[in-house]
């Protein structure tokens, strides 16, 4: 794992391991497609070591393309995931994602209720 943070997705996106959480931030108001989406999974790679960690992402405000969600949900690098949004169209685009992971996600407006779940999952599978 490397400390400190990667920026990816031409800047739409920040990574940062926190506390044994990967953080994903993507700016407000970006567009994400699929070549965005590859590039920001790389950069998943690179900050973990190529060890599968949990993820908050933080996606308020972001639009993803059916393919960068496809793409998103394909990693191997996320144990679970929590999708940190504030509005409605934000948990729709958070479950057009979730039909296709291999790993559980939720949607939650709380960064606290987030962390807490990713925590309890990660509890859970020992």
């Amino acid at each position: 794992m490397k400390p400190g943070r990667i920026d990816a997705a031409d800047g739409k996106n920040s990574l940062s391991v926190s506390a044994g959480i990967l953080e994903s931030v993507w700016r407000p108001g970006s567009v994400v497609d699929v070549d965005d989406a590859r590039e920001a999974m790389l950069a998943v790679e690179r900050i973990s070591g190529g060890t599968p960690m949990p993820m908050l992402s933080e996606m308020t405000d972001v639009e993803f393309s059916a393919a960068a969600r496809y793409e998103f949900a394909q990693s191997k690098d996320v144990l679970a995931i929590a999708v940190l949004g504030s509005s409605a169209v934000d948990r729709v685009m958070a479950a057009g994602t979730s039909r296709h992971t291999k790993y559980p996600q939720e949607f939650f407006t709380s960064r606290d209720a987030a962390i807490t779940w990713l925590k309890e999952v990660i509890s859970a599978r020992g």
